[in-house]
C-alpha cells in the first residue's frame, strides 16, 4: 500500500478534462476570466468531487476490474489497499470535501450540479446502468455534462441555452469516445460480464453506431456558433468543422476495417477533441 496506490484510485488522467470543461464553461459565461472564487470552486471543489466519484467507481468495480486484463493490476484487485473499505472512505471524503468547497465558494445551483454529476456517475452509471444495459455510457455521459452546467451557473443564470448546448456537446461526445475504447477492450468487457455496446453487438455493428454518433456530434458542436460574433465565429466554425471531419474520417476508417488498431486511432483522436473544441470556444467568446 502506498500513496501512489490511493492516487491511482482517482484515475487522475480523467480529472483534468472534467475540470477543464467546467472552467471553460465559466470562462465562456464570463466572456473572459471568471472571478477567482469561481475558478477555485470549479477547480478545487469540482476536482475533489470528481476524484471522489472516480474512487467510488474503483471501489464498486474492484471485482469487475479483477476479471479484465486492462484493469486487473489496479490496487484493489491486487489487494494492495486492505481493507478495501479504505477506498470507500476516501471516495466519500473527497466528494464531501469537494461539495463543501463548492458550497463555500459557488452558489447553490452550481454546487447542486457538481453533486448531481457525482450521483449520476456513482449511482446511475456505475451501480445501475453499467452492469445492465449497453446504453450505459450514453445515459451516464450526462455526469460530464454537469461540469459544464456547474461552471455556467457559477457565473450567471442568463443565456442558459448556451449552457445546455455546451452540456449537450459533452453528452454527445462521450459515446463515440468510449465505444472506440470498448472496441479495443471488447474481450475484457465480455469476460467481466459488462454489456458495453461492442461486446454485445460486435465491433462491426459498434463501428456503425460510432459513425452515427459522430454524425450527430458534428452538428451539435456547431450549435454554439449563433452565439458567437466577429472573427470568433469564423474561427470556431472553421476549427470545429475541420476537427469534426477528421474525427469522422477516423471513425469511417474503423467502420471499413474494424480492427483494434483502427479503434485505438479513433479513441486517441477523440481524446483531445473535446478539450480542443472547448478551448477554441473560449478564445472565440472573447473575440
Amino acid at each position: 500500500m502506498s500513496l501512489r496506490d490511493y492516487l491511482s484510485l482517482t484515475k487522475p488522467r480523467i480529472i483534468p478534462l472534467i475540470v477543464f470543461v467546467g472552467f471553460a464553461s465559466s470562462f465562456i459565461a464570463s466572456r473572459g476570466i471568471p472571478p477567482l472564487h469561481v475558478i477555485f470552486g470549479i477547480v478545487v471543489g469540482g476536482g475533489l468531487a470528481t476524484a471522489g466519484s472516480l474512487v467510488m467507481n474503483s471501489y464498486l468495480e474492484a471485482d469487475v476490474d479483477s476479471k479484465m486484463r486492462r484493469t486487473m493490476h489496479r490496487p484493489l484487485p491486487q489487494h494492495r489497499i486492505v481493507p478495501p473499505e479504505r477506498a470507500f472512505l476516501l471516495g466519500i471524503s473527497l466528494i464531501t470535501f469537494g461539495l463543501t468547497v463548492s458550497l463555500l465558494t459557488l452558489n447553490l445551483i452550481a454546487t447542486s450540479f457538481i453533486m448531481l454529476g457525482s450521483l449520476i456517475y456513482v449511482i446511475i452509471y456505475t451501480i445501475i446502468l453499467k452492469p445492465r444495459t449497453s446504453l450505459n455510457i450514453v445515459l451516464g455521459g450526462f455526469a460530464g455534462s454537469c461540469a459544464c452546467l456547474a461552471g455556467w451557473y457559477a457565473v450567471t443564470f442568463s443565456d442558459q441555452l448556451i449552457a445546455w448546448v455546451l452540456a449537450m456537446l459533452v453528452f454527445v461526445w462521450t459515446p463515440s469516445h468510449f465505444w472506440s475504447l470498448a472496441v479495443v477492450t471488447e474481450e475484457d468487457y465480455s469476460a467481466a460480464g459488462i454489456p458495453m455496446l461492442p461486446s454485445i453487438v460486435g465491433p462491426i455493428k459498434a463501428s456503425k453506431y460510432i459513425v452515427l454518433n459522430t454524425l450527430v456530434l458534428i452538428p451539435v458542436s456547431l450549435l454554439l456558433a449563433p452565439f458567437l460574433e466577429g472573427y470568433g465565429l469564423y474561427i470556431y466554425l472553421g476549427f470545429t468543422a475541420l476537427t469534426g471531419v477528421v474525427l469522422l474520417i477516423t471513425n469511417l476508417k474503423l467502420l471499413k476495417n474494424p480492427t483494434k488498431e483502427n479503434a485505438w486511432l479513433a479513441f486517441k483522436f477523440s481524446s483531445p477533441y473535446l478539450a480542443l473544441v472547448f478551448l477554441v470556444a473560449m478564445v472565440a467568446s472573447v473575440m
